[in-house]
């Protein structure tokens, strides 16, 4: 239970209350400086009543330094995201959110400021870099909240800027075709991108043992990523193995890769046998050279497997499908990013639809043709 204590002033006169409580850990605290006893039974009785509720926050807990909270905030993130993701997330609280907020006391921010901030940040970086700036002080203040360090984040119902699509470059099959022969070497990857999708990371990560010739299949396994600095073969970027169908022109093109080569060999190297690395569509790189060769609209490497998606669904492959084929976490995903392709199935749906009313209609005046002749 809190007590209400009373005390007199250095000048021995002015008198003074204090309040004395236990918290839940039952540690001693103390609130002093109450001019008036109503005042001291007012936080008295609050005290009492957060810690009846286990609702108690100590005053002192919202005195700790963002930059503490977030350097445990980050290591807390280590192994529960890919090395790529925690890499990205460090980079943005070096940069975006330790100096903007590290110094401050986690009890002191508030939600104006927050709001300042991000509309201040999202004028001179991209939403994606907003966001994810944003999304490491949230997590911060969730877990200061959790802890019971902090009683309400003043991070909600921040505005943020939204993320603005950019314009796609689909190749069309013949385009993809020109594309891989003015790759030389890389030929067989510029197919396998273009038709089957997978991404860049993905690709360069195969093995001899993941091309299944048989079953018309390219089994993603593994994925050869950057975290920083470095390269490193994980998991896909959704955790999840998946198979990819391969069009016969892509699997002629994979044997002649695949040929004379170990189970475990890389299918993808560059000249020296290394990982391949990806290429930008600007500069002297080998597929900027072919870019411009093939006379194909300017595309980044990214955007074949976008090709690789209009050329499914145009194919006639349903959401599921293309869903699998791209390993996406869901078909909902699927949609999101390529729901302008799925458009055109609206006109075969009228067209199907329309075919099986006439069909229904054929039958029920047969019917009724067969009801009259028998009576």
């Amino acid at each position: 239970m809190a007590s209400i204590h009373e005390y007199t002033l250095k000048d021995g006169v002015t008198r003074r209350y204090f309040v004395s409580y236990r918290d839940p850990a039952h540690k001693q605290h103390t609130k002093r400086g109450f001019k008036r006893k109503r005042d001291a039974k007012d936080y008295r009785d609050r005290v009492e009543v957060s810690v009846a509720d286990m609702d108690y926050i100590d005053p002192k807990a919202g005195q700790v330094l963002i930059s503490e909270l977030g350097t445990a905030w980050l290591e807390g993130k280590k192994g529960t995201v890919k090395p790529k993701y925690q890499g990205d997330l460090e980079t943005s609280w070096n940069v975006h959110v330790k100096p903007q907020w590290g110094s401050r006391r986690i009890g002191d921010v508030r939600h104006s400021e927050v709001q300042a901030w991000v509309s201040e940040l999202a004028g001179r970086r991209s939403a994606t870099t907003t966001i994810r700036s944003f999304g490491i002080l949230k997590g911060i203040f969730d877990v200061a909240v959790a802890d019971g360090i902090v009683r309400k984040s003043p991070v909600a119902d921040t505005k943020l800027p939204r993320k603005v699509r950019k314009s796609r470059v689909y190749l069309t099959p013949q385009q993809v075709i020109a594309l891989a022969d003015e790759s030389g070497r890389y030929r067989a990857l510029v197919l396998t991108l273009g038709f089957c999708g997978p991404r860049w990371g993905e690709a360069a990560a195969l093995r001899v043992k993941d091309i299944d010739f048989d079953r018309k299949r390219i089994l993603i396994r593994l994925s050869y990523v950057r975290a920083g600095r470095r390269h490193y073969e994980g998991a896909p970027k959704t955790w999840e193995t998946r198979d990819i169908p391969a069009p016969d022109i892509v699997l002629d093109a994979l044997r002649g890769e695949c040929e004379g080569k170990q189970p475990d060999d890389l299918v993808f190297t560059n000249a020296k046998g290394e990982h391949i690395r990806e290429q930008a569509v600007g500069g002297n790189g080998w597929y900027a050279g072919a870019v411009r060769r093939s006379g194909v609209p300017a595309l980044a490497v990214h955007d074949l497997r976008h090709s690789a998606a209009s050329i499914a669904i145009s194919s006639g492959a349903n959401v599921k499908a293309v869903q699998r084929m791209l390993g996406h976490k869901s078909a909902s995903m699927t949609l999101d990013v390529y729901g302008d392709l799925f458009d055109t199935d609206l006109d075969s749906v009228a067209v199907n639809v329309n075919a099986k009313i006439a069909e229904a209609l054929a039958g029920d005046n047969s019917a009724i043709t067969e009801l009259s002749k028998t009576s």
